[in-house]
């Protein structure tokens, strides 16, 4: 997790400090200014996780409003990532709770899969057509190399990809 994303755990004002039969419930706090977007996604995915194996709580996520005044690109996209997740997750709204538009309170239930069980499932969707091994970094190349090559040899080790040679070219299809 990165430096500045760090995890502050607070307790929840007194209105509002205790949940189900009085057990009082701690705040995660985490600040994802100053980062991009895919940073910040990969910092919230880990600092979610990590929450929920506490099970402890809620988290406070301050993403900020955006400098361009229309809405920031962590808030759209870290909500539309909440929202695609809804079965493993509740959130609401900085908006709906204090016209903050700046932060949304996310209270965990499951874990969210992380970037590279992300990248996985997206390689073997992929392959459902068999795929050059340059095809398939040339679509996935944001994730970076090693990551790519981490997943191939994961997918082919466990039989979800497997490799046929083809004239010159390796290729890789889902099975």
């Amino acid at each position: 997790m990165d430096r500045r994303a760090r995890p502050h755990y607070t307790r929840r004002p007194a209105a509002r400090q205790h949940g189900v039969h009085g057990v009082c419930l701690s705040k995660l706090t985490l600040d994802l200014h100053h980062q991009t977007a895919d940073e910040a996604l990969r910092n919230f995915v880990a600092a979610y996780n990590q929450h929920v194996q506490r099970r402890s709580g809620y988290i406070d996520v301050v993403h900020g409003y955006g400098s361009s005044g229309t809405g920031g690109v962590i808030k759209r996209r870290l909500r539309a990532l909440l929202a695609a997740h809804a079965g493993q997750l509740s959130f609401v709204r900085g908006e709906d709770l204090d016209h903050n538009p700046g932060h949304t309170e996310v209270h965990p239930r499951k874990p969210l899969p992380t970037a590279a069980d992300d990248l996985a499932t997206a390689i073997i969707d992929y392959c459902s057509t068999a795929r050059t091994l340059e095809k398939i970094t040339g679509r996935f190349r944001r994730h970076g190399m090693p990551a790519i090559q981490a997943a191939m040899r994961t997918l082919t080790a466990s039989g979800r990809l497997r490799s046929a040679q083809r004239g010159a070219h390796k290729l890789f299809s889902s099975t």
